[in-house]
């Protein structure tokens, strides 16, 4: 009995362990050209129903999104939950996140 419970707790903590996490810009590609978070991929609002399962597959993965405001991040984070995604973050506009940031001259 203790062994099945064990092997519970592990599986249960070995998907959250497994998980990766992303960070995604919903704004247009040319805001995202001109500073973005370092090593966040750009799916803007209007294309993210038709791209995210072909970027991230694992629904379970965590997800942070931001934009210039915070506007459309709770959009895209209300899209991704009705899609199924289950750990998604709105950390609204890219301003107010304390993260580095790249640009289009890699800097």
């Amino acid at each position: 009995m203790l062994r099945s419970c064990l092997m519970t707790i592990m599986l249960m903590f070995s998907s959250y362990v497994l998980s990766a996490e992303h960070w995604i810009d919903v704004r247009i590609a040319e805001q995202y050209q001109a500073e973005h978070i370092a090593g966040a991929i750009n799916i803007p609002l209007r294309q993210l129903k038709e791209q995210i399962a072909s970027q991230i597959s694992n629904k379970d993965d965590t997800l942070h999104l931001y934009c210039n405001s915070g506007r459309q991040s709770g959009m895209a984070k209300q899209l991704l939950l009705e899609l199924g995604y289950t750990r998604v973050l709105d950390e609204g506009g890219i301003g107010g996140i304390d993260r580095p940031k790249e640009n289009q001259n890699g800097g």
